[in-house]
């Protein structure tokens, strides 16, 4: 199912502009990539998990919370309203 389509520019950026009939691929993200022939292909790209990484597995959280003194609660020195 090939459809024919127009490189258009908007701005700075050059458009490709998809069918409508892939209206439920809408938000999702594609590497591109060119190809001597002058082919363009699309390849629908996979978000990494980054707190797969065995770092972050690893990591200790809680000690970060108790230790980092920019992740402390604040004192109130004027007259911040706190709800509690």
């Amino acid at each position: 199912m090939s459809k024919l389509v127009t490189l258009r520019k908007s701005g700075n950026s050059l458009i490709l502009t998809a069918p409508a009939d892939l209206k439920n691929e809408v938000g999702r993200q594609y590497s591109v990539d060119k190809r001597s022939d002058g082919s363009i292909i699309y390849h629908p790209t996979t978000k990494k998990n980054i707190f797969d990484n065995p770092d972050w597995l690893q990591y200790d959280y809680q000690k970060d919370l108790t230790e980092d003194p920019e992740l402390q609660p604040l004192n109130p020195v004027g007259k911040e309203r706190l709800e509690e």
